[in-house]
Order: C-alpha cells, then sequence, then structure tokens
C-alpha cells in the first residue's frame, strides 16, 4: 500500500463475511452481518448472503468492535531488531485487538528523514501483519535544534510528526514545529517533558528510601502548560501523549475550554496508557524494573484523576505506549533499566479492564481506542459502517485467561501483568478483510511446540 492515510501491510485486501454479530461502535450497540470486501465494509445487513466471500465466520455470543488504532507503539527497527521487529511488534499488536499503529521514530537512526520513512514503509509492506503508520521525528535527530524535513516525510507516509522519548525542548524550535507542521497538515505529538526535573521514579517515599532520582509530576507538567500555550498561540495542532498527571489534566480541560470558548483553531487533544490507568507508584518495586516507565506510575490520587479524564471525556485516547525490551537490558539495577513496558499482546482486554470495573461503557471504550484516533489523525476506520475499513475484531467478553510470559508474542517479556487474571479475549482479528489472528490456532501451534 502506498497512501499513508490507508497505512503500510504485507498482504491484499481481502473479503469476508460474519454473521450473528453484535457490532459495538461508540454511538450504539446493534446486530446484523458484516459483509467485507476488497479490505472495505460493504454491507451491514440481516438475512443471508448471497455473494462468495474468501472467509465466513460466526459470530454468535461474541462482540465485533472495530479494531484499536495505537497511536503510540515503539518498534526498535531499525537498530535494535532483537528488541522488537516490525514483524514481531505487528504480531503481538493484532494479537492484542490492534489493526493500526503509529510506529515512533526514536529509531537507531531516528525516523527524521524521508530516506528513513521509505525504510520503514518498505519493511511494513514486506512484514507488518497491520497498518503501520510510521512517525516521522519533529527535529533532527531528535535533538531539538532545527525542524526535520515535514514536506518531504509526508510524501514518503508519515502519519504526524514527533521527538517522542524527549520533549522539543525549546520553546522557539516547539513554535516553529507547531507552526510548520500545521502548515503540512500533520499533527504534533508532544512527550512532555522537562529532563532537567525528571528521574527514575514518582517522587515520594520510594525515592527517598531507594536514592532513585525523583521524576515529579510537575516534571510533566510544567511541559504541558508550555506546549498548551504555544498551542493556542500559534493555533497549533498539538497532542500530548502518555499523560499520567493530575495537574496535567487540569491544565488540558483549561485548554479546550478557552479553545471552545474562544473559538480558536487550535487542536489539542490527548492519550493516557492502560498501565497509568491500572497501576500506580504503591505498585512499584525497585526490584522489579518491568515497572520502570517514563512517565513514571503516579499516586493514587493522580491514577483517579486519570480514570475520571477517561470517564468524562476530557481525555481522547488510550494509547500502549508499547515499549519492548530483551531481558538482558531489563534484568539489572533499577537506575541502569532502560524505560518502558511491553503490553501490545493484552491491549483492548486491558482496556477492558474499565469497562468490567463499570468506570466506563464499552461504546466509550471504542470510542477511547479506536474512533477518536481515527477522527483525530483523519483515519478511515474506528467504527464498523459501511465504507469504513474492514478491520475488526471479535472479543469474547466472558473468557477468562492468565497472562504469561510464554504468550507474549512480543520479543519484550518487559510486562508487569504477568499472572494477572483477565476477563475478556480477543479472539480473532481482522486487517482489511484478511483474518490476521485466531487465538484458537494461536493455542494449537503453542501447543505443537511445547507439547
Amino acid at each position: 500500500m502506498v497512501d499513508n492515510k490507508s497505512g503500510f501491510f504485507c498482504f491484499e485486501p481481502s473479503s469476508i463475511f460474519i454473521k450473528n454479530s453484535t457490532i459495538i461502535n461508540h454511538d450504539g450497540i446493534k446486530e446484523g452481518n458484516i459483509l467485507i470486501e476488497n479490505g472495505i465494509i460493504s454491507d451491514i445487513f440481516k438475512g443471508a448472503l448471497r455473494k462468495k466471500v474468501d472467509l465466513e465466520i460466526d459470530a454468535k455470543g461474541k462482540l465485533v468492535l472495530p479494531g484499536a488504532i495505537d497511536i503510540h507503539f515503539h518498534i526498535r527497527e531499525p537498530g535494535e531488531p532483537y528488541d522488537e521487529t516490525v514483524y514481531t511488534g505487528t504480531l503481538s499488536a493484532a494479537k492484542g485487538g490492534i489493526t493500526s499503529l503509529f510506529m515512533m521514530p526514536n529509531t537507531d537512526p531516528p525516523i527524521d528523514n524521508p530516506q528513513m520513512v521509505a525504510f520503514v514503509k518498505s519493511r511494513a509492506i514486506q512484514s507488518s501483519f497491520v497498518r503501520l503508520f510510521p512517525v516521522g521525528c519533529a527535529t533532527f535527530r531528535r535533538e531539538g535544534k532545527r525542524i526535520a524535513e515535514y514536506g518531504l516525510m509526508k510524501r514518503e507516509g508519515i502519519i504526524a510528526v514527533s521527538d517522542d522519548g524527549k520533549s522539543v525542548s525549546s520553546s522557539f524550535v516547539l513554535r516553529k514545529s507547531l507552526e510548520y507542521s500545521k502548515n503540512f497538515g500533520l499533527i504534533l505529538i508532544e512527550h512532555p517533558e522537562d529532563s532537567e526535573l525528571s528521574g527514575d521514579a514518582n517522587e515520594g517515599v520510594l525515592t527517598l528510601k531507594y536514592g532513585l532520582g525523583p521524576y515529579p509530576s510537575v516534571a510533566e507538567s510544567v511541559c504541558v502548560a508550555r506546549d498548551i500555550l504555544l498551542s493556542l498561540y500559534v493555533e497549533g495542532k498539538l497532542h500530548l501523549t502518555h499523560l499520567s498527571s493530575a495537574e496535567s489534566l487540569e491544565l488540558l480541560k483549561f485548554a479546550k475550554e478557552k479553545i471552545k470558548r474562544t473559538q480558536s483553531k487550535a487542536q489539542i487533544t490527548s492519550d493516557v496508557t492502560p498501565h497509568h490507568l491500572l497501576l500506580s507508584d504503591e505498585d512499584f518495586s525497585v526490584k522489579d524494573t518491568n515497572f520502570k516507565v517514563n512517565p513514571p506510575l503516579r499516586s493514587k490520587k493522580d491514577v483517579q484523576a486519570l480514570l475520571e479524564g477517561v470517564a468524562e471525556g476530557l481525555v481522547d485516547c488510550i494509547a500502549s505506549d508499547h515499549a519492548p525490551h530483551p531481558d538482558f537490558k531489563k534484568l539489572t539495577d533499577f537506575p541502569s533499566s532502560p524505560f518502558g513496558i511491553s503490553q501490545a499482546d493484552f491491549f483492548v482486554s486491558l482496556c477492558f479492564i474499565l469497562v468490567r470495573r463499570e468506570i466506563i461503557k464499552i461504546e466509550r471504550m471504542v470510542e477511547l481506542i479506536s474512533f477518536n484516533p481515527a477522527k483525530i489523525f483523519g483515519l478511515n476506520g474506528g467504527e464498523i459502517k459501511e465504507g469504513r475499513w474492514g478491520d475488526v475484531i471479535i472479543f469474547d467478553p466472558d473468557r477468562e485467561f492468565t497472562i504469561m510470559e510464554g504468550d507474549i508474542v512480543s520479543r519484550g517479556k518487559n510486562c508487569p501483568y504477568i499472572g494477572w487474571n483477565l476477563k475478556g479475549m480477543v479472539e480473532k482479528t481482522i486487517v482489511a478483510g484478511k483474518l490476521i489472528y485466531d487465538a484458537e490456532i494461536f493455542q494449537e501451534r503453542k501447543r505443537e511446540v511445547f507439547p
């Protein structure tokens, strides 16, 4: 595929018929049959199918959801393929119910020029199991000094720009990035962190007890404030990723209210991660580096604020920030260990915990992981309606399973949820009308390899 609004993947679109479907969209639930032809949803109806298709699936007793669009995902190719490749990362995503992902540019070398975008695109066309959208660097080499080649990178297929892993530290350069990205119809995905204030873990008793570098929430919120004010000033398009603190949400609320009140052309959106919604610094263990993440796990007060932001509509999206690392990097002392959590394999199931706990309804979950990402970034997905991408997942809300390291497809086993018992499982993942993942086949092959 060659259109950056369709993503890049390694197979031809196909046709599939899903009967007895309970269809979950952001705006409601209905019963019907789904026909996908040439990778696009062509019809939703009741009654018998009178066409020939490549595959027919009976979804009776299951839920059919739009595939998740994960707008923050790390693949370590090029540079560190032993951490994650396009092949392993996208297969992991498909297993977790993700049908589109935004590949962050902090590779080695970084995705800061059209040649690197072309390389990533070629790898995706060779081996991506889901729609892969490259994100280009906001600045050359992510150094925060000089704006990268937005126009040329967009021509090659980037979906957005970001220096993720770092904030654009210079306010002057950030302003230019917001202006340039707006001119090219791109959104700046900003990682809000003041590196002079950040450390290893959330500032508090634990950092004092173990002598870790403190990472207070103000290291994030001071950057959020600056980013918001500059975006409002130039009327830019800003997406604040992996917000983790109550103060950040207060600032986000201020921004959204001001945009509405002044009818500003600025666009300010945000995402949070499953781990910042499900874990707090009270779950943190200095002996387990799988809990080391950037931004760090925050206080229960912050977690509650994030949950309220998700439930009330202040937060726009949930993104995985899937950041895989091999054991030889993670199995070290806490300060030396890299930041990052691997969770793509279980993404939708982890988000479904919020539904099980009655924090949100399943329609709101679909809005957060599918509809809003598509709406914000202008993609033809995120809902099961005629004319939309044929990207859906078949989900069993009652199927229980235990997260085990041996079930993780990603090369990164740095998952803090190992041993968790979850209820709600992705059984099938369909991308562009093609069955990419089937839980039953996966388990059968696992038994063949490990009898």
